[in-house]
């Protein structure tokens, strides 16, 4: 075999090998879900492990090797069938509400509790002009600064004054109540509930924030099966809540987990995720800018992950979501959501 003919057979050696982490991934996650911590933290990247398999479709067309084009092939469709709804143009999958239908607009947005400018983070809210704001890690230094400066523009909040990690705050253009009814979470009023009295009916809003995976290796196996237990005892309250609801229902907020967790499938199997419904791309909020984690003083790319979300009950439809407006000082960028109201189904 010439020099030519022996470099061809190992790329397509090289090309066979490196369809191997989405197929074996797939296969994985069909059989443990995330049910390991290592499985969890596979799930958390995996339309990464796609991304040599349309070099090596291609190469396999080029080369004529249809072995190769099939074998590409298989994790194509995997890709496709996981994530292809999100790829999909608004305008395509969107459905269409009758003139008139009532809406409102969403923001929820993780602000990271050791954020020092309220005003950067006012100026992110007020451009992105939402009814409701939800947030996260909001400390009370941030919730003072953010009352002062939104007060014109959201005259009513609800305010969960804790440690700035723990810290939740809804700001609403609209009236609203706080609600005291518990759901399974991480402590006082998280996830925090609060009721918002909108002109043609009243909604709840969970507003969330998850624990986190830990940073540092040693803690991974352990303390990653505890927050991933944790994550999925706030779905299941949040299912359970939205399954013997008597009012439209919001949740959003840090979930801390992708879209290939359990928990997150417990939440959608009662509620829709907007994101699916009216956004385009992957969404990835976290991590980002000045304070993003660096694992093992390693940095990371920006925006890698999707753990930030808006649901909502069958009442509502999601007419439109993107990122919304970013402050440059939080590890999370926002997610801005417009909704319309179809009308009761309860």
């Amino acid at each position: 075999m010439s020099a030519a003919g022996v470099l061809r057979a190992l790329l397509v050696f090289v090309a066979y090998l490196s369809l191997l982490p989405a197929v074996g991934w797939w296969l994985a996650h069909n059989y443990l879900g995330d049910s390991r911590w290592w499985m969890f933290v596979l799930n958390s990247v995996a339309p990464y492990l796609f991304l040599p398999v349309p070099f090596v479709l291609l190469a396999g067309l080029r080369w004529r090797r249809w072995g190769l084009f099939v074998a590409a092939a298989v994790p194509v469709g995997v890709f496709l069938t996981l994530f292809g709804q999100t790829l999909l143009p608004r305008e395509v999958k969107v459905e269409a509400v009758p003139d008139g239908t009532p809406t409102i607009t969403l923001l929820t947005f993780n602000v990271h509790a050791e954020n020092d400018d309220p005003e950067a983070v006012a100026r992110a809210i007020l451009d992105a002009d939402a009814d409701v704001v939800a947030l996260q890690e909001l400390s009370a230094e941030m919730a003072a600064g953010l009352r002062r400066l939104l007060q014109d523009a959201y005259p009513h909040d609800d305010l969960v004054i804790a440690s700035g990690w723990d810290g939740l705050g809804v700001f609403s253009k609209v009236p609203l109540t706080p609600l005291l009814q518990p759901i399974e979470g991480m402590g006082r009023r998280n996830p925090q509930l609060t009721q918002l009295h909108l002109p043609w009916g009243d909604t709840v809003l969970i507003n969330v924030h998850n624990l986190s995976i830990p940073r540092s290796l040693p803690d991974w196996p352990s303390e990653i099966a505890y927050t991933i237990r944790q994550r999925e005892r706030v779905a299941e309250g949040i299912r359970q809540f939205a399954m013997n609801r008597d009012r439209p229902l919001i949740a959003a907020g840090d979930f801390n987990t992708t879209p290939r967790s359990e928990a997150y499938e417990t939440v959608t199997a009662e509620l829709s995720d907007a994101w699916l419904e009216a956004g385009f791309g992957f969404g990835q909020t976290f991590p980002g800018g000045p304070r993003k984690p660096t694992p093992f003083g390693v940095p990371v790319p920006n925006w890698l992950l999707r753990i930030d979300y808006v649901f909502h009950s069958e009442e509502w439809r999601a007419l439109d979501a993107r990122i919304g407006p970013w402050d440059g000082g939080s590890d999370h960028r926002p997610v801005l959501v417009h909704l319309g109201f179809v009308g009761a189904t309860l």
